[in-house]
């Protein structure tokens, strides 16, 4: 529904009001939402982060690192418990997903909360966070024929 997203405050015969996050007002006219497909939050929401660590990185501390931080974010619900798992073998990076659950109030801050303890607790343990990089190979080694 045209990106828009928000508690539901009001909902009218001609518009719907909702509550931003920002808590800004967006008002919707009842015409845009109808046949469209609506999808109601609840009360809580499961975050989906992703953190790429290095390939020479110990796969089982690093999980067990980031399912610390979790336990310790008090903004983190036990119930129904966070999924951490390798997600992908990219390029520069091993990329593991992080879906703990929060209150929908909490989703934000969590968020940040948790990239900054991750990062923290990667550094102390020296797990490497490595940056996209691209490798160029000149095969003709001969500058004439550079044009």
């Amino acid at each position: 529904m045209l990106g828009v997203q928000g508690q539901v405050e009001m909902i009218e015969l001609f518009s719907t009001t909702l509550i931003h996050g920002d808590r800004s007002r967006v008002v919707i006219p009842n015409r845009r939402i109808v046949g469209e497909i609506l999808q109601n939050y609840g009360h809580i929401r499961q975050l989906d982060l992703t953190v790429g660590v290095a390939y020479d990185s110990d796969l089982t501390e690093t999980i067990a690192i980031v399912r610390d931080v979790l336990g310790q974010n008090s903004r983190v619900m036990k119930d129904p418990a966070a999924a951490v798992g390798v997600t992908m073998l990219a390029d520069s990076s091993i990329n593991i997903a992080i879906k703990p659950w929060t209150t929908v109030a909490d989703s934000g801050p969590a968020r940040a909360e948790l990239y900054q303890a991750i990062v923290e607790r990667f550094r102390e343990r020296h797990i490497s966070i490595p940056f996209p990089q691209r490798e160029v190979r000149m095969l003709d080694n001969n500058p004439s024929s550079w044009k």
